[in-house]
């Protein structure tokens, strides 16, 4: 069996924008991915449109349909969802006491996100199951060999753990074309946009783990 997670991350450490910083993941079989995919692609023909979901792109009542049969669908699916959520008054507080950047933590933070967003999802395949992990394109990454950070994690937690799976593949996809990485994407900015709106703020932080001060 193949299994599949795609990465995205929204509001970076080192941008002035937003007081959060969030990194996001999806993950499923090869199988549920590809009848997603079928899903969609089916549902754009049926409505006539052509154009990639984004949240900021969600500025309509006439795309509603879309928006809301794509969420429909994929939560009613064997889906698994992992959101981490970062502080960035306190990240910028440990960036100064440690002498290093806000890029520099960036890039320490990445060697995390296999633990914290990846190995939930993976936890309970076995020997022999293989492991195609897609991260939204950005020419960052490549100065950062986050691919090779990712791949290496995770194949040390499938070793340590005992487990045997093997990551085959980590690679870059445009978000145009990835319908999994788009549906990231708005589920992400959905949170951000309750986090960062006062009026839901209270509420929804407290069913919410984030990392930092409330």
């Amino acid at each position: 069996m193949v299994y599949e997670i795609y990465f995205d991350e929204s509001n970076k450490l080192d941008q002035p924008d937003g007081k959060l910083s969030y990194y996001g993941a999806l993950g499923a079989d090869g199988q549920s991915i590809d009848e997603l995919i079928i899903y969609i692609n089916d549902l754009y023909t049926k409505l006539n449109t052509k154009n990639e979901m984004h949240f900021v792109n969600y500025t309509s009542d006439t795309q509603f349909e879309k928006y809301f049969r794509t969420m429909n669908y994929v939560v009613e699916q064997d889906i698994n969802f992992n959101i981490m959520i970062v502080n960035k008054q306190d990240a910028t507080k440990i960036a100064r006491q440690m002498g290093i950047t806000l890029l520099e933590l960036r890039e320490l933070f990445y060697v995390k996100i296999p633990e914290r967003l990846f190995y939930g999802m993976t936890r309970d395949l076995s020997a022999g199951n293989n492991v195609k992990i897609v991260i939204d394109e950005n020419s960052e990454y490549e100065k950062l060999n986050l691919e090779r950070k990712i791949m290496e994690q995770m194949n040390a937690h499938s070793a340590y753990r005992n487990k045997g799976y093997n990551i085959s593949e980590v690679a870059q996809a445009d978000s145009e074309k990835s319908i999994p990485i788009q549906i990231i994407d708005i589920f992400m900015g959905i949170i951000i946009f309750l986090l960062e709106n006062e009026k839901f703020k209270k509420r929804f932080t407290r069913k919410c783990g984030i990392y930092g001060k409330k």
